[in-house]
Formats: C-alpha cells, sequence, structure tokens
C-alpha cells in the first residue's frame, strides 16, 4: 500500500463522508472490513460542538447496521473496554490483547456479540484534538488475528489514521463556519486574545492598543464567553483550532 497515494487523494476532498469511504477503502487493503469514527466523549457540549446527532459520539460509521443498532440498544458505550481504555492512552488498543487482560462478564459478553456481528479482530486509534478534545478510529475485521499481519502493519495503519484526522479537522472547520458554528470575535477582541496567545498581561496589551487595563479584560471576557472558554488557555487554544488567532 502507498500511503503518499492515500495522503494525495485525501488532500483534495471535499466532505468527511467521502474522506471516510477513501479511508475505508484503504484499510481494506490491510483486511478490515468495517471501520468507525468516534468522538471520545459523550458530553453534550462535545456533540454539539461536532454536529453529533445522537446521544453516543459516533461520528462516522461502516460497522454492520444490525450490530450498531445493537450496541446503541444495550448502551455499551457504558462497558466498552475498547472505548474505555483509549480515552486514558496513547497507545492503540488492539483487541486480541483484551482477552489477555482481565474484564468483566458483561466486557466479555459484548465482545463475543461483536465478533458473532463480523467484528472478530480489528485495532483502535486514540487520535487526540486540540483544547483536550479525543477521538477514536476503529477499523475491524472477522479474519484471524494472524492473517491480519496487525503489528507489522501498525506503522501504515497509524499514519493512515493521522492522515484521516488531519483532512477530517480541515473538512470540519470550513464547514463549522459555513454553518456559522465558528464565533465572531470583533477586531478588539481578536486583538486582545491575540497578544494574550504570546504571553502578554492585560495591562501590558492596553499600553501596546493605548487602551485601559480594564477595557482589555473588558474585550477578553467577552471573547472567553464568545468562545465558551473557562479561562486563557482555552480561550487561546480554541482560538487558534478556529483560526481567529494565530502564534
Amino acid at each position: 500500500m502507498d500511503v503518499s497515494d492515500f495522503i494525495e487523494r485525501t488532500n483534495d476532498l471535499d466532505s468527511p463522508d467521502d474522506l471516510f469511504l477513501q479511508f475505508k477503502k484503504t484499510i481494506g487493503e490491510f483486511g478490515f472490513g468495517s471501520c468507525l469514527f468516534a468522538g471520545g466523549s459523550t458530553d453534550l457540549m462535545f456533540r454539539t460542538r461536532y454536529n453529533i446527532e445522537s446521544a453516543t459520539p459516533i461520528i462516522l460509521n461502516h460497522y454492520p447496521d444490525a450490530w450498531t443498532s445493537h450496541y446503541l440498544e444495550q448502551n455499551y458505550i457504558e462497558i466498552d473496554p475498547v472505548f474505555a481504555r483509549i480515552k486514558r492512552q496513547w497507545e492503540p488498543v488492539i483487541w486480541d490483547d483484551l482477552a489477555t487482560r482481565k474484564i468483566g462478564a458483561a466486557e466479555k459478553k459484548m465482545m463475543h456479540e461483536a465478533r458473532e456481528a463480523g467484528l472478530g479482530n480489528g485495532v483502535s486509534f486514540p487520535l487526540h484534538g486540540p483544547d483536550g478534545d479525543n477521538f477514536i478510529i476503529s477499523m475491524a475485521s472477522d479474519l484471524t488475528p494472524g492473517s491480519l499481519m496487525l503489528r507489522r502493519h501498525y506503522p501504515y495503519l497509524r499514519l493512515i489514521s493521522a492522515q484521516f484526522f488531519l483532512v477530517f479537522n480541515d473538512l470540519w472547520r470550513k464547514g463549522a463556519a459555513a454553518r456559522g458554528a465558528i464565533p465572531h470575535l470583533t477586531a478588539r477582541e481578536r486583538e486582545c486574545l491575540q497578544w494574550t496567545a504570546h504571553g502578554k498581561s492585560a495591562w501590558e496589551i492596553g499600553a501596546i492598543l493605548h487602551i485601559s487595563e480594564a477595557t482589555v479584560r473588558f474585550h477578553l471576557a467577552n471573547a472567553f464567553v464568545k468562545l465558551g472558554a473557562q479561562n486563557r488557555i482555552n480561550a487561546i487554544v480554541r482560538g487558534i483550532r478556529w483560526g481567529l488567532i494565530a502564534l
């Protein structure tokens, strides 16, 4: 598999759905027939930010419909051992490795049912975005672990997953802008936030912009509200992510 070909093709795509179709086609060459991309949080604010309509963080899904329906009906998101581990580690989760670890009876039941649904073996990669947002991309197969050669293909799968995530973020930002989801900051709010990102205090920003310290704090407070940020660091990260300021 030529990873550079996947990178070139996905850089020119216009929608997350087209991106995911290309991703599925590419991982199919490694023996994976199904894939899923989801957020790492069930929080309402997270789901609203990424325009996720369901109560689960599923964003793009090419798992069997019957399994997806069963998973949601049983609320398996609450016990999914892959989902639980992917939120707290940087390394991928190889599903077969879970069999060697202590997992509960309910988790074993879920994994057994997944195998019966054609999701017998797979790997899930954690994807860590800006502002602390975490995601997961999983690829699954009904092939035996040995035929998948997961560890041999690991570097390629990781590169493909990273490229998918980069393009998804670009497409999401464009879509968010079109939907008006990216907050509008006034020129002065952006100036104050920009200087804050460069480590300047409210007093120093006031001196630079020839306004009072109180006025700087007023503009920053407005920016925080619009960005949904609780502090300066949070506001700076969100401002950079949405292209409102730059470093």
